[in-house]
């Protein structure tokens, strides 16, 4: 009776002819040298290679400390050797792996999505126990993990926001698996011998081809879909390289989200050049390239150059990361649109760009008033150039304007789901507006959640009576009774003609625009339609930075 087995499968790229096509180069040179070894085999699909990969027995390099601690430990070796068995089905060339021999694995010959693509086809989302996923404001993957079936959507994929990059779960009455995760590969696990993986692997390929996912909440990979293919990974960032060098605006500079804290000044390093800034823009970069722009490269920007951030908080350190790591934009590419975040490159549905897009110029609005400048602040040794806090710049905005600054006022509401919530920075009680206010557009983690936070504070406030009355408590504890009265009537029954606003002070782009990267604006789209749905208007407007 077969066993219950775990095999991991990769389908190589048609283009690959022979079995010896899809291993890497050191593959290739151990082979050549007789450190490796080829053999053929009939009984495996239409065709087998096992390509075997021996290691010398070797003394474990933590040996010495252990035998310095403990008596009697004699000496010690590990063997570690490996195997790829190379295979065909149905006319495509498959790849399985024992041990470590993944590593010598050509990715470039590879189907990057080939797992993924079986696994949104033979999972149905309501019965996934684990995401990977990469949040496209986030410098780290993220992992959600249930003990039990859920939803997709359960996880937090909402409307493209996190990109699929590893689903697995458990196939429902079904012999092709009991288990599977797929990304690149497809891991399998069911009752199989290795022998049966070509009707296993034929199968897959079958699944890799359907269009079954398109009715399910997967139907997001369409939208936007992360690239894996090396090849087309290093055309692309060729394209970064070439506009930066031709002075284009596709691309600019964004920061990463590892950190929300208040940065002074940024820097870049690797380039011979010091400079101070007080944001982070492509325009600096190429400053100080100066006359070595036309030398850049995409080894540069992908490990020599980099951003460096100096943080208010002087209790940390300053941080560095790759430039490429903090370039944001889009450009075409045989036929194709493909945009980059936090160094990742994704390929979009041309039609949900243009929706999103046009989301975006519809809510932003011009100023019926000039906005208040936020001020640049120098620190006592002359050394540091930075803005003041948003809290100081929304208390300086109440006073002028007449509003109430609820920045960092937690609104507590007991015996609800949600506990605690921020009404919004400034509420302009007289004109009906939440406002809500961001330091720079150039942080997409940051961005999104503050549209989060903004959407989620107006469908509190209009479907919890018991939130709109804590609201009114925390106004009357910091402003008064009059002032409390005032807006208990502004808020009525259910926040009537109330608008959100979403308020962002940053630099104007390279061609004369305000933006925020596209995947905050894919949030934007998602954020503004739950308040417009509940009856408020929702608009976007820019502060300039001083020059």
């Amino acid at each position: 009776m077969p066993q219950t087995k775990t095999f991991s499968l990769y389908l190589a790229k048609q283009t690959v002819q022979q079995h010896r096509g899809v291993l890497t180069e050191n593959a290739l040179s151990r082979l050549d040298g007789g450190r490796a070894s080829e053999h053929r085999d009939g009984n495996l699909g239409e065709g087998a290679t096992l390509f075997l990969f021996p290691e010398r027995r070797s003394r474990p390099k933590w040996l010495d400390d252990v035998q310095q601690v403990f008596e009697g430990v004699g000496d010690l070796s590990n063997v570690s050797s490996s195997a790829l068995v190379v295979f065909e089905a149905e006319g495509r060339i498959f790849v399985t792996s024992f041990a470590h021999a993944w590593q010598f694995i050509d990715e470039s010959q590879i189907e990057s999505d080939f797992g993924l693509r079986v696994a949104i086809n033979a999972l149905s989302d309501s019965s996934v126990r684990r995401v990977d996923r990469n949040h496209l404001g986030e410098a780290i993957r993220g992992v959600s993990q249930s003990a039990f079936k859920r939803d997709l959507k359960s996880f937090g994929l909402e409307e493209a926001l996190d990109l699929v990059r590893r689903v697995s779960g458990k196939v429902e009455d079904s012999e092709f698996a009991s288990n599977l995760a797929g990304s690149t590969s497809l891991r399998i696990t069911r009752e199989m011998s290795l022998a049966e993986l070509a009707g296993t692997a034929a199968e897959a390929l079958t699944l890799a081809g359907s269009d079954q996912y398109q009715g399910t909440a997967f139907s997001i990979i369409d939208k936007i879909k992360p690239v894996g293919d090396r090849a087309l990974i290093d055309a692309l960032d060729q394209l970064i390289v070439d506009s930066v060098i031709e002075g284009r605006d596709n691309f600019e500079l964004s920061m990463p989200a590892w950190s929300e804290d208040d940065i002074v000044y940024f820097g870049f390093v690797g380039i011979g050049v010091r400079g101070r800034f007080s944001d982070l823009l492509m325009s600096n970069y190429r400053q100080c390239l100066g006359g070595n722009l036309a030398e850049l490269s995409v080894e540069k920007i992908r490990k020599k150059h980099g951003v460096l951030a100096e943080f208010s908080n002087d209790a940390l350190s300053k941080k560095t990361w790759p430039i490429k790591r903090s370039v944001v934009g889009s450009v075409v590419y045989e036929g194709g649109l493909f945009a980059i975040s936090e160094g990742e490159w994704y390929r979009l549905d041309e039609a949900f760009k243009r929706d999103v897009d046009g989301l975006f110029a519809e809510v932003c609005e011009q100023w019926d008033r000039e906005p208040l400048v936020i001020i640049k602040i120098v620190s006592e040794d002359g050394k540091r150039t930075g803005f003041e806090s948003e809290l100081s710049y929304n208390r300086r905005c109440a006073e002028v304007y007449g509003e109430l600054c609820l920045d960092q006022e937690i609104v507590s509401v007991p015996d609800v789901s949600f506990g605690k919530f921020e009404v919004c920075d400034l509420l302009d009680i007289g004109r009906k507006r939440l406002v809500h206010v961001k330091k720079s557009s150039r942080q997409s983690s940051v961005l999104s959640h503050f549209l989060k936070q903004g959407s989620n504070s107006a469908r509190i406030l209009k479907t919890f009576p018991q939130a709109r009355q804590a609201a009114v408590g925390k106004i009357r504890e910091r402003f008064g009774e009059r002032v409390a009265l005032d807006a208990e009537s502004a808020f009525g029954d259910g926040m009537r003609d109330w608008k959100v606003e979403f308020h962002i002070i940053d630099a104007v782009r390279a061609d004369g625009e305000f933006r925020i990267p596209f995947f905050s604006r894919i949030t934007l789209q998602e954020e503004a339609r739950l308040p417009r749905g509940m009856g408020y208007s929702v608009g976007l407007r820019f502060i300039r930075h001083p020059e």
